[in-house]
């Protein structure tokens, strides 16, 4: 039995109805949430024991970008600020990080 043709017209007026989009912030930052907790879990409180032991000037123009696998990646503003965090962490800088840090931290590695 074939459908009435007014029974047809409401089932393809249904298949065109536009799809109301989600037009709110929730969306964008969840992901940005999501991600601000990830880093906070990554890092835990080794954000707080560099900002402590770091050396004032050089520790203020560096900023820690990951931990994998043990090692502590540090993003350098320029080749002077690596060198004196280098100077400082071979100077056992990176010994009191490795002590302080919650995290299985191993080895610093400065990068530019």
């Amino acid at each position: 039995m074939k459908p009435s043709p007014a029974r047809q017209l409401d089932r393809l007026r249904s298949w065109r109805v536009p799809v109301a989009r989600d037009l709110t912030l929730a969306g964008p930052l969840g992901d940005q949430a999501r991600e601000l907790k990830r880093q906070a879990r990554t890092f835990g409180s080794l954000g707080a024991a560099w900002q402590e032991l770091a050396p004032q000037g050089p520790g203020e123009r560096a900023a820690l970008v990951s931990l994998a696998r043990g090692v502590l990646t540090v993003r350098c503003e320029d080749a002077a600020t690596r060198f004196e965090l280098d100077r400082w962490l071979r100077a056992g800088g990176e010994i009191a990080l490795i002590k302080r840090a919650a995290a299985k931290l191993t080895r610093v590695r400065l990068v530019l």
